[in-house]
C-alpha cells in the first residue's frame, strides 16, 4: 500500500509538472509568435483553458490527499481519546469515498454527454471532451485513497498518519514560516 501511494504521488507530481512546463512553453512560444511574426499559434488560449488548467487543478486534488495538504479542522479529533478520533476519521474518510463516487459519476455522465456531442472549445474548433473524462478518473482515485486511509487507521487506531511511512504524522506547524 505504501509503495502504492509512493508511485502514485510520483506519478501524479511528474505529469502535474509537465502539464505546468508545456503550458508555460506553449504560452511563451504564442507569445513571442504574435509579436515577432504577427502570426500567434491558433486557439493557443482554448488549450489553456480547457487542456492544461484542468489536468493541473484536477491531479492536484489527489496529490494534495496523498500528501496530506488539505485544510482540515482537527477540534473534536484533537480532545478526543485516539480510539474515538480513529473512529471520527474513518468515518470522516466513508463520508469523502460517497462524496468523491458521487462527484465521479456526475463527473461520468458529463464525460459521456460532451463526448456524444463532440464538445469544442467555445466558438473553436477545439475538441475538449476527451479532458471531461479526467473529472471521474481523478474522484475514482480520490474515492480509493479515502479507502486506504480508512484501511490504515482502521489496522493502526492513529488518526493521523504518514501514508510514505505508515507512522504517525510528525507536524512542524510551530516551525513554519510564512
Amino acid at each position: 500500500m505504501l509503495t502504492f501511494t509512493k508511485v502514485l504521488n510520483k506519478c501524479l507530481t511528474i505529469t502535474t509538472a509537465a502539464a505546468i512546463i508545456i503550458m508555460m512553453l506553449h504560452i511563451v512560444i504564442h507569445a513571442l509568435a504574435r509579436s515577432l511574426f504577427d502570426a500567434p499559434i491558433y486557439g493557443t488560449n482554448e488549450i489553456v483553458e480547457y487542456w492544461y488548467l484542468p489536468i493541473v487543478a484536477l491531479l492536484g486534488i489527489p496529490a494534495a490527499q496523498l500528501q496530506k495538504e488539505h485544510i482540515t479542522v482537527t477540534m473534536a479529533i484533537d480532545r478526543a481519546r485516539p480510539f474515538t478520533a480513529s473512529a471520527f476519521t474513518v468515518f470522516a474518510c466513508i463520508l469523502g469515498v460517497l462524496v468523491s463516487l458521487a462527484f465521479a459519476w456526475f463527473g461520468l455522465m458529463k464525460a459521456l454527454e460532451n463526448m456524444a456531442i463532440g464538445s469544442t472549445a467555445d466558438v473553436s474548433d477545439i475538441i475538449t471532451w476527451p479532458v471531461y473524462f479526467l473529472v471521474p478518473i481523478v474522484f475514482v482515485l480520490l474515492a480509493a485513497l479515502y479507502v486506504l486511509d480508512a484501511v490504515l487507521i482502521a489496522r493502526t487506531s492513529e488518526s493521523e498518519l504518514d501514508r510514505a511511512t505508515g507512522r504517525p504524522a510528525e507536524h512542524d506547524a510551530e516551525n513554519r514560516t510564512y
